[in-house]
């Protein structure tokens, strides 16, 4: 004999998949709220049901401390990381460099980049003039690290081992 009645939650867990709401949807929802549109409507509006709509302005407070927090941090952020000039130009020449280097199938290690950094550095030094040549940069293992992961290079490593490998390689097949 079959059931009366299916599990509609397993269907239901099927088609639907949880999302994630960041607090700047979190936010807008509270400021729709504020202008005094209905959950109805706002939930239209983003996407979002109504239900999660009522959830999130509940927890109006709570949210509302999380953004003025958030900008709190992104404004001391903001003041204490100013780059020169020279340095984002010297970064966005080396990334085009590493792409030509990638395209040409040439194994570049850390030290290859950060000498590369370095000249490109100084050639933007000389390009901007004598006022900026107070500035110093050393192209340390510390700023390798930063615009590594700023730059999504997690493969250099494996290049150098690589780099390596073919050195050992080439050394034992000459002899």
């Amino acid at each position: 004999m079959a059931p009366k009645w299916q599990n509609a939650s397993s269907d239901a867990s099927a088609l639907k998949k949880r999302k994630r709401i960041t607090m700047e949807v979190k936010y807008n929802v509270i400021k729709h709220s504020e202008k005094g549109e209905s959950h109805t409507e706002i939930g239209h509006a983003l996407g979002l049901s109504r239900t999660t709509v009522v959830t999130i302005v509940k927890d109006k407070q709570r949210i509302l401390k999380h953004v003025q927090d958030a900008a709190l941090m992104k404004v001391t952020v903001m003041n204490v990381k100013q780059r020169s000039q020279n340095i984002v130009e010297m970064e966005k020449l080396l990334l085009i460099w590493l792409e030509n280097q990638n395209q040409q199938r040439v194994p570049v290690s850390p030290s290859v980049i950060q000498e590369k950094a370095r000249e490109l550095h100084t050639a933007a030094v000389r390009k901007n003039g004598e006022g900026s040549a107070s500035e110093e940069f050393t192209a340390n293992r510390g700023w390798f690290n930063s615009f590594k992961a700023c730059a999504n290079l997690y493969k250099v490593k494996l290049l150098v081992l690589i780099a390596w490998q073919q050195k050992v390689f080439l050394v034992v097949w000459l002899k």
